[in-house]
């Protein structure tokens, strides 16, 4: 009898041992970066503002493009303790290696540096690049409106489409009042992003890095000049390429529930399962 077994459960890791080599493959060739940004007002960032943008970058060389994962703010994230809290405090309390270690280990992957923008200092590189053309709805226009007081000469008649400048595109990505909340704000960032991502085709390499400078007085972070040369040249090598321009968030729908952390509401996120889907889109095209 005993020998009976052990022959069919030989039989079936025979059997299985093909199923997982048919599996998907990992794609090797990605690399990650960190950015964060803070939704302040401030004309410089501060160690101490919560990082209320989340977004992990992926430069994908095999499949030939860029992927934009937001990771909403009110997400609930184990901190570098094991306690439960929000996203948006990993900064805040650890730092970089802080958000980095935790971000690393929810979705397991190697993040090879990180960024803090002040949005503040966007807006003249929306300018620079000629602005972008957005539709928006009734509420959005209204929350617009609230955010700048009304007061800009390149404010919206209505909705519709819409040509923003820098200051009227901040606003828009800052609306937190329509639509789905969070969810709403991150994929109206990531419109932008799309769009400028697009204007960055026609762009030469010296452009894109005159644009960086503009940019970089708002901006700390953790990698060398070398790691910023070697990130904008792989960046620019799948803009010329005419690489792809993918949107992802977390969490994906149906994979989260509402809950609280330490009294206030939060989105108990599932990470293995969002873990998976995220893994998903990486491994195929």
């Amino acid at each position: 009898m005993f020998k009976r077994i052990m022959t069919c459960l030989i039989l079936l890791l025979a059997l299985a041992l093909p199923c997982a080599a048919q599996g998907e493959e990992a794609n090797t060739q990605v690399t990650h970066y960190l950015l964060l940004g803070e939704d302040g007002y401030a004309e410089e960032v501060v160690d101490d503002a919560r990082t209320d943008t989340i977004v992990v970058v992926t430069l994908d060389e095999k499949y030939n493009r860029v992927i934009m994962t937001s990771i909403l703010r009110d997400s609930r994230i184990n901190n570098l303790k094991g306690n439960p809290t929000k996203a948006n405090l990993l900064y805040k309390n650890y730092g970089f290696d802080g958000v980095i270690a935790c971000i690393e280990r929810e979705l397991d992957i190697r993040i090879e540096g990180a960024v803090l923008v002040n949005f503040e200092h966007v807006k003249p590189v929306i300018d620079a690049l000629g602005g972008v053309d957005i539709e928006i709805d009734e509420n959005e226009y209204i929350a617009i409106r609230k955010i700048l007081l009304g007061k800009d000469p390149n404010m919206p008649d209505g909705p519709g489409m819409v040509h923003m400048t820098g200051r009227i595109a901040l606003a828009y990505m800052r609306d937190r009042s329509s639509g789905s909340g969070d969810f709403s704000r991150t994929q109206r960032q990531r419109k932008v992003v799309s769009q400028l991502f697009d204007k960055c085709r026609d762009l030469s390499l010296m452009e894109i890095v005159s644009i960086y400078n503009q940019v970089s007085e708002g901006m700390k972070m953790n990698l060398s000049a070398m790691d910023i040369l070697a990130a904008l040249s792989k960046g620019y090598g799948l803009v010329a390429a005419d690489a792809d321009f993918v949107e992802f968030s977390i969490p994906q729908k149906g994979l989260y529930a509402y809950g609280k952390v330490g009294g206030a509401s939060a989105l108990e996120v599932r990470w293995e399962a969002n873990r998976e889907e995220f893994h998903k889109l990486l491994n195929n095209p």
